[in-house]
């Protein structure tokens, strides 16, 4: 709970901070902390495609962390997506 829900947390406040359009550099460089989820999203999206799966969501996770999209970007590709259905 702790993780998406409080700015104690470490990866819940980085996100809040690069929404506030700081860049990684400038968060990770005043941390003494390891905020684990900027290595999880690319070991996820990795995997993902690997295995063929489609995990939009870890994705532009992935690709604000990297500095390849903005958190405006990704989010305007997230909302960009046609609707489908999610087959188990």
């Amino acid at each position: 709970i702790l993780t998406c829900g409080s700015l104690q947390s470490r990866n819940m406040s980085l996100g809040a901070a690069l929404g506030e359009r700081k860049t990684l550099e400038e968060i990770l460089g005043a941390r003494s902390s390891v905020s684990e989820g900027v290595y999880t999203a690319q070991a996820v999206t990795r995997m993902a495609a690997e295995l063929k799966i489609d995990l939009p969501i870890c994705e532009a996770v992935h690709q604000i962390v990297s500095g390849k999209a903005s958190v405006d970007d990704a989010i305007a590709a997230l909302l960009a997506r046609p609707f489908t259905t999610e087959d188990l």
